[in-house]
């Protein structure tokens, strides 16, 4: 029974992956969120999926350091083979229309927090348990704002949550080389434009700033990256995709 875990999986995108995984009656799924017990979605799973094997629900707060090892610790209980598929999806976007003179300096601190040196405690806190199973896979949801190759494209869009993600670019780039020695697979994974909380904020706007944009259903996110996640290969990491499998530039 191949096992995956997911943070940030109490609404959007992250809900929508527990829900696509759950489909098979194979995969074995701990969905984690700061607080599973209120969340719509992780509950009307729970009732649809009582099989409390197949569904662990996970405290998870990815900005308290205690809180990551304590549900590493949790995991490691209910997985003793070892955590096949790591989903890291949690983040936070702040400010993303703010010019370069307007950042919030405090806040953006508070971003690079989050969306950087916290999946890097997440990396490092789950790195035993993945290192025992049998797939192996580290799979980091990060964003099309992290291309500096891309950047010209959208110089005045989301300054603060580009520069994090970029560093989270580069920090498991730098870091997923040492995974493959260990036998690790590590993708990046850009999921899209996604019809979710965070997507569908200012949609008028940004689809001004981005007439080409095409924006996706939480479904069809989901379903594409699961295919990439199956296929992904240790031979071809560190690899830097978009969610429909094309290549996207550093």
């Amino acid at each position: 029974m191949p096992s995956y875990l997911i943070t940030g999986s109490s609404r959007g995108i992250g809900l929508g992956f527990v829900q696509e995984l759950l489909k098979n009656p194979e995969n074995q799924v701990l969905a984690t969120a700061r607080s599973p017990d209120t969340s719509d979605g992780l509950q009307k799973l729970r009732l649809q999926y009582p099989d409390s094997k197949r569904l662990i629900l996970l405290s998870l707060d990815i900005s308290k350091p205690e809180s990551i090892t304590k549900a590493a610790q949790a995991a490691a209980e209910f997985l003793p083979s070892g955590l096949d598929v790591l989903i890291s999806n949690a983040g936070i976007s702040r400010n993303i229309y703010a010019t370069f003179d307007e950042i919030d300096t405090d806040e953006f601190l508070d971003e690079l927090r989050l969306n950087t040196v916290s999946i890097l405690q997440i990396l490092r806190a789950f790195r035993p348990l993945v290192s025992k199973s049998t797939l192996k896979k580290v799979i980091v949801i990060t964003s099309s704002q992290a291309s500096i190759g891309l950047v010209n494209q959208m110089p005045d869009f989301a300054f603060t949550y580009g520069v994090g993600k970029a560093a989270l670019n580069m920090l498991v780039r730098k870091w997923g080389k040492v995974y493959k020695e260990e036998g690790i697979t590590t993708v990046l994974i850009h999921p899209g434009w996604v019809a979710s909380d965070m997507g569908m904020t200012d949609k008028e706007k940004i689809q001004k700033l981005f007439p080409t944009a095409t924006q996706i259903s939480i479904e069809e996110c989901a379903t594409s990256v699961m295919k990439l996640i199956d296929e992904a290969r240790l031979a071809d990491c560190v690899q830097y995709l978009r969610y429909d499998g094309a290549t996207m530039p550093w």
